[in-house]
């Protein structure tokens, strides 16, 4: 069942690689959904964060440029979040803490990304 969860979450964030990118931000929406894919079972069936997930946390840290790429990554994650049947946003959040990193942007289903600075 686990298994068959994972293929499910893996198809649908593959084929969110493929559509497009939102807003005009330096980082694309396509690029944090490759860092953050590692994070998806993690973020759906618990268990450990991998050091995968990890380093793109890392990237992701390391991408922003402005407040404009942090609201634009912070619709892009919960955009695409929203498409994972079974997703945990508290385990989404603690992400970054577990990977020994702090991340500008706490996402949940109602998280106003206008706001972000």
């Amino acid at each position: 069942m686990a298994v068959t969860k994972l293929a499910l979450v893996a198809t649908i964030m593959a084929c969110m690689v493929i559509s497009g990118s939102h807003g005009q931000a330096t980082l694309s929406c396509d690029q944090v959904t490759v860092w953050l894919l590692p994070c998806v079972s993690y973020a759906v069936l618990g268990g450990n964060v991998t050091q995968l997930c990890c380093q793109g946390i890392y990237s992701l840290n390391k991408g922003y440029k402005n407040g404009d790429d942090r609201r634009s990554v912070c619709q892009c994650i919960k955009d695409r979040a929203a498409l994972i049947p079974g997703i945990n946003y508290k385990r989404v959040n603690q992400i970054d803490s577990l990977c020994g990193t702090k991340c500008p942007i706490k996402v949940y289903p109602n998280t106003n990304c206008s706001k972000v600075q």
